[in-house]
């Protein structure tokens, strides 16, 4: 069975801060599911997101130190 994550649990995953998480999943960068007003992600979705290092963190998508360091570069 997956597990499904809370944004605090992602945050501590992937060492960004909570903010950070909501920002990126309100751009769809990190995969999840707003329940009512919760989002909820799966862990092998942000695994995954994070091992295909192809994931942008700034606006301009030109990708900022933030994104190596999360994408494990």
């Amino acid at each position: 069975m997956e597990e499904i994550m809370t944004p605090s649990e992602v945050a501590a995953l992937l060492k960004i801060h909570l903010k950070t998480v909501y920002k990126l999943a309100e751009r769809g960068v990190i995969p999840g599911n707003r329940i009512g007003r919760s989002w909820r992600f799966s862990r092998n979705d942000v695994l995954e997101l994070v091992s295909s290092k192809s994931m942008s963190l700034s606006d301009n998508g030109d990708g900022d130190s933030k994104a190596s360091a999360v994408a494990g570069k």
